[in-house]
Parts: structure tokens; sequence; C-alpha cells
């Protein structure tokens, strides 16, 4: 039987894949904390520490009903979509403006839309988004809920997923860096055409901004089709 015997050189090597992996390790990490402490705090999904349900679980739901069928026509309780509507509003978060959305919604219940903006979060980081456009259907399906105890079945639920692109500038540090994730709008058309919608973005499915938006949905171009026709 042969003795297998390691060299000095291949001692090194291994000493040198280690010093790598650890390295990597440490990116890897840094990346994760930094993504934590830009995005807020982990929504834990089901951990009954906030009223929101998360945008990607209702649009995964209702892939699988699409996929079904199962998406039908609004009630004749809820807002009647006849003719093409566009809605314009200030994307909001905490007081401040986070940009502005534009959302149309078409007659056969397609939703489109688009986030553009430039805004500040503090005196030195700026956020430009050069890209962020998104597509959904309405759901009549989903009943809103007014209160702990009430609901409001009269207004018609709108989920829309899509993609951004931002540009983060820092003065002070003289940084620039792109993000990019996914974005979902999502809102409620009641009786009069009003629109309470939500913009959330997210890298991971777990780290989010959150943005509100209200807005009144007026008759729009008979004409139009959707955002690039």
């Amino acid at each position: 039987m042969k003795t297998l015997c390691f060299s000095k050189k291949t001692s090194n090597k291994r000493g040198g894949y280690a010093l790598l992996l650890g390295l990597l390790i440490t990116v890897f990490i840094g990346m994760i904390l930094y993504l934590r402490s830009m995005y807020g705090p982990t929504y834990e999904v089901g951990g009954g520490e906030s009223d929101i349900e998360p945008p990607w679980r209702q649009w995964h739901n209702m892939q699988g009903r699409i996929h079904r069928n199962e998406i039908g026509s609004p009630a004749e309780c809820q807002p009647q979509l006849t003719k093409p509507l566009e809605v314009v509003a200030e994307c909001m978060q905490d007081g401040e403006k986070r940009g502005q959305i534009y959302v149309i919604i078409l007659a056969d219940g397609t939703v489109q839309g688009e986030w553009k903006g430039a805004f500040y979060i503090d005196q030195y980081v700026d956020f430009q988004v050069f890209n962020c456009t998104f597509e959904g259907l309405v759901d009549p399906e989903p009943v809103f809920k007014k209160d702990e105890e009430g609901e409001d079945p009269t207004k018609l639920f709108f989920i829309t997923k899509g993609h951004f692109a931002m540009l983060e500038t820092n003065s002070k540090s003289g940084k620039v860096r792109n993000l990019v994730g996914e974005a979902y709008a999502r809102g409620w058309i009641d009786v009069d055409y009003m629109v309470d919608g939500e913009l959330i973005i997210t890298t991971d499915n777990k780290n989010f901004f959150r943005y509100t938006w209200q807005g009144e949905a007026t008759e729009a171009d008979p004409s139009l089709q959707g955002l690039d026709k």
C-alpha cells in the first residue's frame, strides 16, 4: 500500500483556498447587512407584526387562479370597467414624496403602470428612478377589510408586478450605485373610482420599501391600449 503524502506546497494551496472562502463569506455577509439597512426591517410573514399581506404572496396566488381560469369580472356592486381609466398620484412615505406613479386600468381588466422621479432620503443620499414598469390585473375576489370586524365588498382590488432600477448617490462619500429588484403596485378602487394604492419594492421578498398613493381614476383616451401603444 502506498503512503499518501502532502507537500508543503499543497498545504499552502489549501490555506489559500480557505482564506479566499473566508473573504467571500465576509463580503456576502456584509452585502446582506447593507441590504437590510437599506430596505428597513425584515417583514416576518405571518408574524403578526404588520397588517399588510405580502404582495408577492398575493401575486403568486393570483397566478394559480389565472391558470385555473378563476379570475372573473367585477360584481354588480363593484366599479364597472367599461372604458380605459388612468390615475396619476404622488407616492408618499412618512409624509415625504417618493416620486410619481401613473396607472392605467383597461376595460378588459388589464392594469399597467410606471413609477418615476427623484428624491432625497437625507441631506446626503438621493435616489433617481430610471426604470420601473409593472403589469397585472384587477381581481374581484379579495374583499376589502375596513377594520377588524367590517368588510366592504364594493371595492375592486388590483395587483401588478414589475421591476425597478434606481440610482443611489451619496454626496458625502462620493459613492454611486445601482439598485435593482421587483416592484409591486396594488390598490383598491371604490364605487366613486377613487383609488388607494401601494407601491412596494423589494430585492428579496423580505426587506422592502412601501409607498402609499391616492388618486382619482379618470377617463383616459378611448384608444389607449397600454403604456407603449
